[in-house]
């Protein structure tokens, strides 16, 4: 069988993810629209829960600047095909797996959108559906979701060709490595992970897939009972052959079912349409979870739908029994596994659940995740580069040679210190080249050893900035301030000062917290080199006035700020919500009633449903205001 790896694009209505928002997230880390109860769960599951929480999202940056405007633009991709399948990976977009098509039926296995339109459900922010997403480190969708990762080509020693994407992740300090091939009708995946520091660190991991909602699409696994939650936060063991939860159209509300598959067998997920066609997912051992997420059937659901771009539910597989668990990875272990995707059929997917799934699992049973050509390439040397990814592997390996300490990388990726612009700064420190001066920082780091490094180099605004960064992103907050403040005493600026604010407004030192952001907000001119950071400080500084109790001062902010930035939704919405704390519920449902649109609403987020009916208490909530999951 041989099968080709290209490089191609797809044209397709785009809204561009944006530049980050270069003001370092220090804040508490975007949750998920619940958290877990662990209140009757088994202990294990209950500790991996309680275990390897992640505070922040530092020292990734924001992606919040895109809208919903969309224009025309090339989607790069790299090819997988045979006579077979057909698998695209968008490698500008975290390695998706954005489709998969059946060229013998002629029919798409995964979800395939016609758009490309973020929505502020990772944990950076901007995240797209459709497809098959790598997810990895902390629960939620991957910071480098909407990220570049490395690739390039191997070839097996069969001559057959194979796809390699691997990047650094900052939070966990982990090292990904994928592989992807086609072996007949289906497409295989080794992943590796490795933890190159001496130190214990949190692992996770999820795949999840998205597969087109059809009237007829049923989902099955080995399992007889499964972990449901319905967005309160309860985990409750439920009888899956006492209920028939398997059809997602069904559903009436956003749902996770974290089935708890049997030990002793292969782990294994199918979704089938109502002729019994549809996609297998398939494992080794190690990936031992399986889910089920769906939308429901609610207003709120179909909105969601619109909003992304179709209708759709997802299959997901995991390291862990459900979700909410992270893993201890002791420092220096490799983990790796197997995954296949791959086209199945049975004869009839009908009936009640149990002897529906003992049907489907008599022919999904007869598939193998294991490919050998994928075990024989794993340290074979990239020969041929598709793509670079960032610095932050590279930089983290010459910064723990530089004090001894171990990093142990794999022998089938390599990371390339000199990509990307935004590093340059901590290139300069590390003896790597020059920095051209920048109005703003652009890039920031975490950990002991980085700090170490900002202590010992020559003493500037940016050392102290960076070392309060530090310290503010891991909840010393005096730290924090001092290292402002010693930047401040220096040289004055926006960035600086909008630091210290937050940080004393975390301290509970409220007012002068807000009089740091207000001034913050002043260093910062509409134009110039500073612009990217003009709206974002504008909106902190009205969220701490309104947060404080200062409507009137939030509504004279918003009306000094130019009509480009004032209309967008997040400050339309601060208005809306100043109103109603001044008691001008009249002005909230004018502005309401005008229409509202937040590009970045979050998922859970019930802003807009909350406040229509604060502005109009006996009046249903309009459609496009609706975004409840349950």
């Amino acid at each position: 069988m041989t099968s080709t790896l290209t490089l191609d694009t797809r044209t397709l209505p785009t809204a561009q993810v944006g530049a980050p928002n270069t003001l370092p997230a220090v804040a508490s880390m975007p949750q998920a629209p619940y958290e877990a109860s662990t209140e009757g769960l088994p202990v294990d599951i209950a500790a991996n829960i309680a275990y390897g929480q992640v505070a922040s999202i530092h020292p990734y940056l924001l992606q919040d600047q895109y809208g919903r405007e969309r224009s025309p633009e090339k989607m790069k991709l790299a090819v997988l095909e045979n006579e077979h399948l057909r698998a695209e990976f968008a490698l500008g977009l975290g390695g998706r797996l954005v489709r998969l098509f059946d060229k013998s039926a002629n029919r798409e296995l995964v979800y395939r959108n016609d758009i490309f339109q973020p929505a502020n459900l990772a944990l950076r922010g901007a995240w797209f559906s459709g497809g098959a997403e790598w997810n990895i480190g902390m629960r939620g969708h991957w910071p480098l979701t909407c990220a570049p990762l490395y690739a390039a080509a191997v070839t097996a020693p069969d001559g057959e060709p194979v796809l390699r994407m691997w990047e650094y992740e900052r939070i966990r300090g982990l090292i990904v490595q994928l592989d992807a091939t086609l072996e007949a009708d289906a497409l295989h995946v080794q992943v590796r992970v490795r933890n190159p520091h001496p130190h214990e660190t949190g692992m996770y991991w999820w795949t999840n897939i998205a597969v087109a909602q059809t009237p007829g699409s049923r989902v099955f696994t080995a399992a007889s009972h499964a972990y449901r939650t319905g967005y309160d936060g309860r985990l409750t063991l439920t009888d899956l052959d006492a209920g028939d939860v398997s059809y997602p159209a069904s559903a009436p509300t956003a749902a996770d079912w974290f089935h708890d598959l049997p030990s002793d067998r292969m782990p294994w997920i199918a979704a089938l349409d109502a002729h019994g066609d549809g996609l297998a997912h398939v494992s080794t051992r190690e990936l031992k979870g399986r889910k089920l997420f769906v939308w429901g059937s609610g207003a709120g659901a179909r909105h969601w739908a619109d909003w992304l771009g179709g209708s759709y539910f997802e299959i997901q597989a995991g390291l862990t029994t459900t979700q909410y668990e992270h893993l201890p990875m002791p420092g220096g272990a490799t983990w790796e596994w197997q995954e296949a995707f791959l086209p199945v059929h049975v004869e009839d997917p009908s009936g009640a659940y149990a002897d529906a799934r003992e049907r489907v699992g008599e022919v999904v049973s007869k598939a193998s995740p294991e490919c050998e050509r994928l075990t024989a390439v794993a340290d074979v040397a990239p020969s041929r580069m598709l793509q670079t990814g960032s610095p932050w592997g590279a930089l983290e390996q010459v910064l723990a040679a530089r004090y001894g300490s171990a990093f142990e990388g794999l022998p089938g990726v390599r990371f390339d210190a000199d990509a990307g612009e935004d590093a340059a700064y901590w290139r300069e420190l590390l003896g790597l080249g020059a920095a051209v001066p920048d109005a703003l920082p652009r890039s920031y780091v975490a950990g002991e050893l980085w700090d170490r490094l900002l202590a010992e180099a020559p003493e500037s605004p940016l050392t102290h900035y960076h070392r309060g960064v530090i310290s503010h992103a891991r909840g010393d907050l005096r730290a924090a301030m001092t290292g402002y403040e010693s930047s401040l005493r220096m040289d004055e600026s926006a960035w600086a000062r909008r630091a210290l604010g937050l940080a004393k407004i975390a301290s509970g030192e409220t007012d002068a917290g807000i009089a740091d952001l207000a001034a913050a907000f002043a260093l910062t001119p509409e134009t110039g080199s500073t612009t990217s950071v003009f709206a974002p400080l504008a909106l902190e500084l009205g969220e701490a006035l309104l947060a404080a109790g200062h409507p009137d001062e939030v509504r004279a902010l918003v009306a000094t700020l130019p009509d480009g930035v004032r209309a967008r939704g997040r400050f339309r919405v601060l208005e809306v919500r100043a109103a109603l704390a001044s008691g001008d519920r009249a002005e909230a449902g004018r502005l309401l009633e005008q229409g509202v649109e937040v590009p970045d609403i979050r998922e859970g987020e019930l802003s807009m449903s909350e406040l229509w009916r604060q502005a109009f208490p006996d009046r249903p909530v309009p459609a496009q205001y609706d975004f409840t999951m349950s």
